[in-house]
């Protein structure tokens, strides 16, 4: 997910997460109605699950109608033509009196309303009607009966009623279009592919749309700017291509890439990821956002984190992945440059934030949208880079991915994979850049005499004391260079040399390589 600087952040509560240790569902299968007239949406929802805990009734999320008459009513909830008993209230659907919890449930649930979100229904820049599904983090159950956490994956199917002028697209692979009158069709979809609610939606509009690449790269651009739309969105199969080569291959069966009305530049729905109407102009501005979404489609999509606190596993990999796909096309000097506005970043969230990246104390999801998840966790994997060279970190990308693919991961987990492939001991680089706040302060104060330096280095810091290799050039009068590392892990570390010419000056980290202030 690409943030947009808006002052659009709301506060979306932990809502009976606690059941996501006992609900496993294996597959949505979703028929929806929608309509010019009304915001109303009938959904008839068929659902199997495993219900894990024949103790305590099973339940799934769903809000309720809340005081502006928004939210969904339950209609009926029946298994086998049979009705079953429910109760819906608090944003829960429980299914009274099912207490099999060894076989697999399948339900079918009737329920409609006007969603108080998830479902974006209103209208574009050109004042045309759309329908966005856009449930990051948790609200799917804004408009779907789910399981809307991260860690329960399932198979997922659409079929949606609209009317005939829109065109639908929704995850996984196309299936068929029938005209059930003349101003009504359906659209079917069906993902085999397991994935987490987080990314499941549809998008309904008036759209223009080309393929490339034997059918398997879409783009999806509004009538009225077609040809600036399908020109930004052709850098997507080169990408594609890339991403491709550097961690494996592509998991879902094609990638559309969708002018959308999301709240975000850019929201990494699996195979159909969604941007905002205005990053589409027409210049290739938009060539980041469409990296840093492409590579949620490794990262985020098929190896999901585990929990909202390791979300750098999703953001923080897009945002490093997106980095070094543009060393190979803008140079290293241009990404040197984004990862020093990058440390900026995160010196100035520091200030205000010192939590730690894995930061299981913030309830409020949305929040967890921020320099640490991103910015942070890139620069985690940047220095994790230069401690074990490029082929190696290529490597260990490739084998958590392959480890993990179609399934969910801890940050220890992509730690245990790293310490494997690389053969090294990291638990305390982990521990002091993931599990602990802050990052180091520095202050420096040289003494040179002619062809000797003395510099020491002191960490500012009231947290604990970081253990890192800093880089520090030494220059020479008449231009000559030398690189030397300093490892500093005390409080205040102190480097003497003597060389056989006159120092002119020095500098940090000239190949940005650390985090610091």
């Amino acid at each position: 997910m690409f943030k947009l600087l808006l002052i659009f952040f709301l506060i979306f509560p932990l809502s009976l997460f606690s059941q996501i240790n006992f609900l496993d569902v294996k597959s949505y299968h979703f028929s929806m109605i929608v309509s010019d007239s009304h915001d109303t949406i009938h959904m008839v929802e068929n659902i199997s699950f495993n219900w894990k805990n024949g103790e305590q009734t099973p339940r799934l999320n769903l809000k309720s109608i809340n005081k502006t008459g928004k939210g969904m009513h339950v209609k009926k909830v029946y298994s086998n033509k049979e009705n079953i008993q429910f109760q819906h209230k608090n944003d829960t659907l429980y299914i009274v009196g099912l207490t099999n919890s060894h076989s697999l449930i399948d339900l079918t649930i009737e329920y409609s309303g006007v969603p108080i979100d998830g479902l974006v229904i209103g209208k574009n820049k050109y004042g045309k009607r759309t329908f966005f599904g856009d449930n990051w983090p948790n609200r799917a159950q804004n408009w779907l009966a789910c399981n809307d956490h991260p860690s329960d994956k399932a198979k997922v199917y659409f079929s949606v009623q609209a009317p005939s002028h829109y065109k639908v697209i929704a995850n996984g692979i196309y299936q068929s279009e029938l005209n059930i009158s003349p101003k009504e069709k359906v659209w079917n979809y069906a993902s085999e592919i397991e994935l987490p609610t987080k990314v499941i939606v549809v998008g309904i509009a008036d759209f223009e749309t080309t393929w490339s690449e034997k059918n398997t790269v879409s783009s999806w651009v509004y009538p009225e700017n077609k040809a600036l739309g399908f020109y930004d969105f052709n850098l997507a199969p080169s990408i594609l291509h890339f991403f491709e080569e550097y961690i494996g291959p592509y998991e879902f069966s094609t990638l559309a890439n969708v002018q959308s009305t999301t709240r975000f530049g850019g929201m990494e729905n699996a195979g159909c990821i969604f941007y905002d109407e205005n990053a589409i102009d027409g210049t290739r501005s938009c060539e980041a956002l469409l990296a840093h979404e492409i590579a949620h489609q490794w990262f985020g999509n098929s190896a999901t984190e585990i929990d909202w606190p390791h979300l750098w596993l999703s953001e923080g990999f897009a945002t490093y992945l997106t980095l070094i796909y543009q060393e190979k096309v803008k140079g290293k000097e241009f990404v040197a440059d984004e990862l020093k506005q990058d440390r900026n970043q995160i010196i100035s969230f520091c200030k205000n934030y010192p939590n730690p990246v894995i930061d299981s104390t913030q309830k409020d999801l949305m929040k967890l949208l921020n320099a640490n998840s991103y910015q942070k966790g890139s620069w985690i994997l940047h220095m994790l880079r230069k401690k074990v060279g490029d082929e190696t970190f290529q490597k260990i990308i490739q084998t958590y991915y392959s480890t993990y693919r179609l399934s969910f991961a801890s940050s220890k987990n992509f730690e245990d994979i790293a310490e494997k492939v690389s053969g090294l001991e990291l638990t305390a680089f982990f521990n002091q850049w993931l599990r602990s706040p802050g990052i180091p302060q520095l202050s420096t104060r040289e003494d040179i005499h002619v062809k000797s330096i003395q510099l020491t280095v002191t960490q500012l810091q009231n947290e604990l004391l970081f253990n890192f290799p800093l880089q520090v050039l030494i220059k020479f009068k008449g231009g000559a260079t030398i690189l030397e590392t300093i490892q500093v892990s005390e409080r205040t570390t102190i480097f003497e040399k003597k060389y056989s010419k006159k120092i002119s000056s020095f500098e940090l980290d000239p190949n940005v390589e650390l985090l610091f202030k």
